[in-house]
């Protein structure tokens, strides 16, 4: 079924927020004596609302401060709102090719805040609706916001896709009914997103992924293996270009496909041969043949994805456990 609405986190997945919310906090707690914060210690907290992150920071000890705290940070924010808050690269431009979609947002941030936010950095005209905390009873990772947009535009859940940064945006949207795509370049280790059915490093490979969720939605109940930035190294993929294989990197993959950054782009439904090894693991590399669906430009680089051809799904998928286990082993190894 296609998706008719993408439903977007707000912080850390269409802006970085970080440097305004962490002077807020350190305006709000300086009376009081705390320790100042970095953004590194924002970053590390933000997520449930600024209630709940007062609370976390003041700890039990200094909870009869919170209503003071809360107003300060509030009255702070609210006049620094923009200084430093930044739109992530190619939000803007993905968000005006998602044209033939509905979007929306739904932030842990007030309602009022959130709407605030995206007019001054010129990205509130692109969404539908814009919920903050306080829209409904309950915020993330709550169902409940989910399925007031849902409810609201008249979306079914398997109709939709939920973008964000975070385990609550995975949770809620889980409650929900609703499946996840998580950005890898927000404020949570990719560790904590393994939960969401696909993984991206650019809001704009939002754009192919949707190509791949229509075209291909068996895809969408397989396992896909991720491959953390940290162990690709331990992976050797090259394909045949003009006769010379030359090395690129294997992103993620499943039973029936693969997800690559390449030096070089590739035509939609040209054919490649590929040799894929792990040094002292596998003892030869491995041939096999991919079509490629979809080739994006990013940071310099191409990132493409592939259907795996002429080699059988047991055989691919064996090889590619081994890969898998290794690089976990290889990770206890280093950890």
């Amino acid at each position: 079924m296609p998706v008719k609405l993408i439903i977007f986190d707000l912080d850390g997945t269409l802006v970085d927020t970080s440097a305004d919310i962490t002077n807020a906090l350190n305006f709000a707690i300086k009376p009081y004596g705390l320790k100042p914060l970095t953004v590194e210690d924002t970053i590390g907290m933000v997520g449930e609302g600024i209630t709940r992150l007062i609370e976390k920071l003041l700890g039990s000890e200094n909870a009869e401060l919170k209503p003071d705290v809360i107003k300060r940070f509030l009255d702070y924010y609210s006049e620094h709102l923009t200084d430093n808050s930044t739109v992530y690269p190619n939000v803007k431009q993905t968000l005006e090719r998602l044209d033939n979609v509905a979007k929306a947002v739904i932030s842990n941030k007030r309602e009022a805040l959130s709407k605030r936010l995206l007019e001054e950095l010129n990205l509130a005209e692109y969404f539908n609706i814009i919920v903050g905390s306080d829209t409904v009873a309950e915020k993330k990772p709550s169902a409940l916001p989910v399925l007031h947009v849902l409810s609201t535009l008249g979306v079914q859940a398997k109709e939709a896709l939920m973008i964000g940064d975070s385990n609550y945006d995975i949770e809620a949207a889980r409650k929900a009914g609703v499946k996840v795509v998580a950005v890898a370049y927000g404020y949570r280790d990719r560790s904590v997103l393994e939960e969401a059915e696909f993984i991206i490093d650019d809001i704009s490979d939002l754009l192919p992924l949707l190509y791949e969720i229509k075209e291909m939605p068996d895809r969408r109940r397989e396992k896909r293996y991720t491959i953390p930035r940290i162990h690709q190294q331990y992976i050797e993929l090259k394909i045949n270009i003009g006769g010379e294989y030359i090395p690129v990197t294997l992103l993620d993959f499943s039973e029936h496909g693969m997800k690559i950054k390449s030096p070089v782009p590739f035509d939609v439904d040209s054919l490649r041969e590929c040799l894929i090894s792990v040094p002292k693991s596998l003892t030869k590399a491995v041939a096999l043949k991919i079509k490629i669906k979809y080739c994006s430009e990013h940071a310099g680089s191409f990132v493409s994805g592939a259907e795996i051809l002429e080699v059988k799904d047991e055989v691919w998928f064996r090889v590619f456990r081994k890969v898998h286990d290794f690089i976990l082993k290889r990770a206890g190894d280093v950890f």
